[in-house]
């Protein structure tokens, strides 16, 4: 438990800076109950940008891709699949409540934003995502 506060206290002092100055992570809320039980409403990621490619995005990763229907939302999916071709298959864990590939088909793996890494809030689901 003394660890969970610890790292908690190291993500809302340092985040901020961390989130804003380098760009290197994205803090982002869930809003959807597409990946239930994974994810729920209101939990706030720390998400890895793309652009820092800590490591190769793998399936079983939670990802952030643009909304192919309304390129003014993004989505929190988890990558199924990637094709050699460089496109990426998701799904949301709550399918019935999940728009995804399944309707959309796949999407560009060079598009994606970002991978959860990190769920800071609330403090009683504090940890890794996975």
């Amino acid at each position: 438990m003394i660890i969970r506060l610890a790292a908690a206290a190291l993500v809302l002092a340092a985040g901020p800076a961390i989130l804003l100055v380098r760009g290197r992570y994205l803090r982002w809320e869930i809003e959807g109950r597409s990946m239930l039980p994974a994810l729920h409403p209101g939990d706030w990621v720390v998400v890895e940008a793309a652009a820092r490619r800590g490591r190769p995005f793998r399936p079983g990763d939670v990802v952030l891709v643009p909304d192919p229907r309304d390129a003014r939302r993004v989505l929190v999916k988890r990558l199924v699949w990637l094709t050699a071709d460089g496109d990426a298959w998701v799904e949301g864990d709550n399918p019935p409540e999940s728009t995804d590939s399944r309707q959309f088909g796949q999407v560009r793996a060079a598009d994606i934003v970002g991978r959860a890494v990190f769920r800071y809030h609330p403090f009683s689901r504090l940890g890794r995502v996975r």
